[in-house]
């Protein structure tokens, strides 16, 4: 369950760096559903999701 909080974790970060830098309108959008409100809600649902992987392996152990 370490490892996979960590994945999540890691992926959350990149989706919440990537939201930054749509909303900065750094890169022109690749396609046009995944804006930076598409990468901010995937990094929350994400950064939560490792919560919970944390806690339940923290419970187990």
């Amino acid at each position: 369950m370490g490892v996979l909080a960590l994945i999540m974790f890691i992926l959350g970060g990149l989706c919440a760096i990537m939201g930054i830098i749509n909303a900065a309108l750094a890169t022109p959008l690749i396609v046009a559903g995944f804006d930076a409100t598409f990468w901010f809600s995937l990094a929350v649902i994400l950064l939560l999701a490792t919560i919970a992987s944390f806690l339940a392996q923290s419970r187990y152990e």
